[in-house]
């Protein structure tokens, strides 16, 4: 359910009238858009995940204080010499429960995106809760839901359109599910962009295999349904996702799986946590990781994808 906003005021990112809960669709042409700045470039994203923001700006954990980590990722991206055309939150933008007090926290770490002119896009996690982010973190009311239960947006950039997906089932379950309904409106929405590579992103992970007897899908569900919507167009090059909290970048065939950085916390110890740049390029894209930690052994990691 990403929630596009553009450049407004910090009293009209807070406060701005609520939006519908039902479906959603954005689409947002940034590089058009934004590209007559000449500090604006138009092909460049920031891309975020996992913030796990709580009700208070205190609190810790797993001996981390997500809001500060937040925070610093905030500052670093406002500070880029060359401003980028948007940012994205991949999902799990809440810590646990998707309370109104952890979008309260989010929407003050999020404002000086705001003034500083970037547009905002956030997806849904499985920590999210539709209806307490909108409540709390207002944007602007698309003309036309498109999806009775999922969230979309489309962001076209000159080099690639970006198509950013709704995986939540159930707040608080891991489960991640794309869905017969949303599978449909994104098969014809890659058709009829044909003309430039599709980057595809989503909160949850892929999960090949199902789940031992008795356990529940720890990924999306319906893995196999959505890989072979994918892989049956070839402009979609790349499948972008969180929820793992683990910087990993692979390759499926000829479909590039991006799984990036949680800003929070990570589970196993030695990960990096921190956030990506992101720029595509003509004939592919191009990943730089920032990590929270400037001295991790991974900071300033780059890959240089190309398509086939």
């Amino acid at each position: 359910m990403p929630v596009h906003t553009g450049s407004l005021s910090r009293r009209d990112f807070l406060t701005q009238g609520t939006l519908a809960v039902g479906g959603l669709a954005v689409v947002s042409t940034l590089g058009w858009a934004y590209g007559e700045d000449a500090a604006t470039n138009p092909n460049l994203l920031a891309l975020l995940s996992d913030t796990h923001i709580p009700n208070a700006p205190e609190v810790i954990a797993r001996d981390t204080n997500m809001t500060s980590n937040l925070r610093q990722v905030v500052r670093e991206v406002t500070a880029l010499k060359t401003r980028p055309a948007g940012v994205v939150i991949n999902g799990d933008c809440a810590y646990l429960k998707g309370l109104s007090e952890d979008y309260a926290n989010l929407a003050k770490c999020l404002v000086p995106l705001q003034e500083a002119g970037l547009p905002l896009h956030l997806t849904m996690g499985n920590h999210d809760h539709r209806g307490h982010l909108f409540a709390e973190l207002q944007a602007q009311r698309p003309k036309q839901p498109v999806l009775e239960s999922k969230h979309v947006t489309i962001l076209e950039t000159p080099h690639a359109n970006w198509f950013l997906l709704d995986s939540l089932t159930e707040t608080d379950v891991v489960t991640g599910e794309i869905g017969a309904e949303q599978r449909d409106w994104l098969a014809k929405a890659i058709a009829a962009r044909p003309d430039k590579p599709a980057l595809v992103m989503a909160h949850h992970t892929p999960q090949f295999e199902p789940p031992a007897e008795g356990q529940a899908w720890g990924g999306i569900k319906d893995t196999a349904e959505f890989l072979e919507l994918l892989t049956s167009f070839k402009q979609v090059k790349a499948f972008l996702f969180g929820h793992s909290h683990n910087w990993s970048v692979t390759k499926r065939d000829k479909l590039q799986l991006i799984n990036l950085p949680p800003v929070a916390y990570v589970f196993a110890a030695g990960k990096p946590n921190g956030w990506v740049l992101a720029e595509t390029r003509a004939d592919g894209l191009s990943l730089e990781l920032r990590t929270i930690d400037p001295a991790h052994k991974q900071s300033g990691e780059k890959f240089d994808l190309v398509w086939g």
